[in-house]
């Protein structure tokens, strides 16, 4: 056979967008018949156009790693079922070791033919309010292994030839709490697919088989051929990143996750070794959501004006894992909580890396985004409605502030950048099919990571059982209440921690009364407070209140290097408090936003001096030759550069440009580190684990600077993690001064 030739670039720019649209389309649709808010409100679910193999060509715009993981059911169906899958086939699963990434994540996909050939498969996934097992929702806090967890189906087909198998559908709907809503939701999976083949097979018969083929393979080298691209203008290195994963939904036990990330030529490398073993609980995700965590990164920092390719980016990429850890677990492991734990944190652990990754070139300094939604803090509640019938809700309100960027702070309440259709829902609506009350939905101050760019706020709400026909059962399904996750970059700080409050008895009626809505908890009386675990269960009876809040997003660059004004304008616009701008920015102000200017200077100064005194400076001094004339070689974050001496790089301040230490040593071997119990930051990490995890500040030893920030185990070597790279023979270009921020 000879060589298959590509479209021309015409045809080609046609079809691949309007096969994208028609991926598009299947989400729409689906949207529009599903009868799950979580679905049509907050858009929890994706959709995917394969090849015939299975490798994705096009990811909807919605959860990026539900549909990432398509590929997996995909070739897990193909695996199974081999030949016998005829037109007309649609088929089923939700177990997390054939793609799903957990139980409540139900996929359907449908194979493509054309002439008796299969051409390319498309697929759906939603997330199902309850799917079964011991817990309503089917997040099973207490859950040990897999056995004791909602059940699992195989890949199974739901529709052989057109036709409904029916016996399939019983199976799912009868271990369900909410068997119409999963009904509906079946018949938009299949009703959606069904117009995207017809849509397919329109593309087909307008520029034949052959055309449409040659698109596939097109689309994968066109996104393979610019990634790679792109990875090839960054500098070779390894850049580390760390987090810690609270409370395994059995016991609040710290779960370690890391990660390493090599760049070499135009090919990125995750490994993900180090990462602890998998947990006896809940938390844990397949290989599914191992590979779901890297591409949902992938897509929007380096497919931003690309088709979002699994096949194409997985061509750049090489996962390195072990087989039974918290991200790449073994059966029977319980997963039912993978999606907001393993399979985020995994997304985390890179999201960090790229980040520091892209501040050590210069092309992409204004592409930094500090982490934001670092993890879901939500519930399922469940009961019966004023009419006696029973509901399941999942409530994703829940949204943290965007991370703080180079040029800009980050979006206050942004939601998260890898699901980037994903809303909060419509009060109205939830109230009008839910027996709940609304108190307050607003954004909290003092959650917002500062920075001389502060993260984003999160958010805060209050709600209330209204006329529930009994108490309300509450499953709570949270991560980063015991430390920070957000973390910051370049010497930005992490936002806060995330927690729920239960304040039994209150008063709500009485305020009602007389005429005053609560805005806050201390608007209330009541009889006790309770403070849920990261992952529990309880009840909600008809006075009491829930009370949730999220965390900010991380901060960029040092907070004492922000400007003043920015400060004050937050203090005016109840995003910071006055504490919060004295203690973490050094700025002096009133609640109406006055400055006083003189104070500022000398806090600011006490603050670094406090830094210089409190510090401890890891390894010895460093003392080169005096460097008059530092010429800068490339970035390295916000806070120190590259300079060459003549004969090797070094790494030096921007705001002293002193001399920290060589490149070959990494930035914390000699770097002063400060290190802050998480309660320091903000008012609301009193309700953290303060004694075992720490937030640790580098700075440079002459003048006190931040430079970098961690948040790591108290008991771990602050010099770890570090990164290295090779600048190798970059272009010199002249030095640049008074880079820092006057205060």
């Amino acid at each position: 056979m000879g060589e298959k030739k590509p479209t021309d670039f015409v045809t080609f720019e046609i079809l691949r967008h309007r096969l994208w649209e028609i991926n598009d389309e299947m989400g729409l649709l689906a949207a529009r018949v599903s009868g799950s808010p979580a679905v049509y409100e907050s858009g929890d679910f994706n959709t995917a156009i394969l090849n015939a193999q299975g490798r994705g060509l096009f990811t909807g715009v919605y959860v990026i790693r539900q549909a990432s993981a398509l590929d997996v059911v995909v070739q897990s169906v193909l695996e199974r079922f081999g030949s016998d899958i005829a037109d007309g086939d649609m088929f089923l699963t939700n177990d997390p070791w054939c793609g799903a990434l957990h139980a409540m994540d139900y996929a359907v996909v449908a194979p493509v033919f054309s002439e008796g050939e299969l051409v390319a498969w498309t697929g759906i996934v939603m997330h199902e309010m309850d799917v079964g097992g011991p817990r309503p929702g089917s997040w099973t806090v207490g859950a040990r292994d897999a056995y004791q967890e909602c059940p699992l189906m195989p890949p199974s087909r739901i529709i052989s030839r057109g036709e409904l198998c029916r016996d399939i559908e019983a199976i799912f709907l009868r271990n369900t709490r909410t068997p119409d809503v999963n009904a509906l939701n079946l018949r938009a999976k299949i009703a959606s697919q069904v117009t995207t083949k017809a849509r397919i097979l329109d593309v087909i018969r307008e520029y034949g088989k052959d055309t449409f083929l040659a698109v596939q393979r097109d689309v994968v080298e066109h996104v393979s051929r610019s990634v790679k691209k792109r990875i090839a203008q960054l500098p070779d290195g390894t850049w580390r990143a760390n987090c810690i994963l609270d409370h395994d939904g059995v016991q609040n036990h710290l779960y370690r996750m890391k990660l390493a990330l090599t760049k070499r030529g135009d090919r990125l490398t995750f490994d993900f070794r180090g990462t602890s073993k998998q947990a006896p609980g809940p938390i844990n995700c397949a290989r599914s959501g191992l590979i779901g965590g890297v591409i949902q990164v992938l897509f929007p920092l380096l497919c931003f004006d690309l088709p979002w390719s699994h096949a194409g980016v997985s061509d750049c990429i090489d996962i390195i894992s072990e087989e039974g850890t918290i991200n790449n677990c073994s059966f029977p492991a319980a997963t039912s909580m993978a999606t907001l734990n393993a399979a985020q944190s995994t997304g985390n652990l890179v999201w960090e890396a790229m980040a520091k990754m892209y501040g050590c070139s210069e092309n992409l300094q204004d592409e930094i985004i500090a982490l934001g939604y670092g993890g879901a803090n939500m519930a399922v509640l469940s009961g019966k409605r004023w009419d006696g019938r029973v509901f399941v809700n999942m409530f994703t309100d829940s949204v943290g502030g965007g991370g703080a960027r180079s040029f800009a702070d980050g979006i206050d309440t942004a939601g998260n950048l890898i699901s980037p259709s994903y809303g909060i829902p419509n009060v109205e609506r939830i109230e009008g099919l839910l027996p709940v009350l609304y108190l307050y939905r607003k954004q909290r101050q003092e959650t917002a990571g500062a920075g001389r760019w502060r993260g984003g706020v999160g958010i805060e709400y209050m709600l209330k059982p209204h006329h529930a026909s009994g108490p309300i059962e509450a499953v709570y399904f949270a991560s980063g209440k015991s430390h920070m996750e957000t973390k910051g970059v370049g010497g930005g700080l992490p936002g806060s921690i995330q927690c729920n409050f239960v304040l039994r008895q209150a008063n709500v009626t009485d305020c009602f009364a007389r005429g005053t809505i609560p805005s806050a908890a201390n608007d209330l009386s009541y009889a006790s407070i309770e403070i849920p675990e990261a992952k529990d269960a309880g009840v909600l009876n008809a006075t009491d209140v829930w009370i949730c809040f999220c965390n900010g997003g991380g901060g960029h660059g040092d907070p004492l290097q922000r400007e003043p004004g920015k400060v004050a304008n937050d203090v005016r616009g109840g995003l910071c408090s006055i504490d919060e701008a004295r203690r973490l920015y050094g700025v002096v102000c009133n609640a109406a936003g006055a400055i006083d200017f003189s104070e500022t200077v000398e806090l600011r100064e006490r603050i670094r001096t406090q830094r210089l005194r409190d510090g401890v400076l890891l390894g010895e001094a460093w003392a080169p030759a005096k460097i008059p004339d530092l010429t800068e070689i490339a970035p390295f974050g916000a806070g120190l550069f590259v300079a060459d001496t003549g004969h090797e790089h070094v790494l030096a301040c921007r705001t002293c440009e002193s001399v920290l230490a060589p490149v070959v040593e990494g930035s914390r071997a000699r770097a002063l580190m400060v290190e802050y119990d998480i309660a320091a930051l903000s008012p609301l990490n009193i309700h953290g684990l303060g004694s075992e995890v720490v937030v640790r500040l580098y700075c440079c030893p002459s003048c006190g600077s931040s430079f970098m920030s961690d948040v790591q185990f108290r008991c771990d070597d602050p010099r770890a993690d570090d990164d290295s790279v090779d600048f190798g023979e970059i272009t010199r270009r002249p030095a640049q001064h008074s880079l820092g921020v006057a205060s």
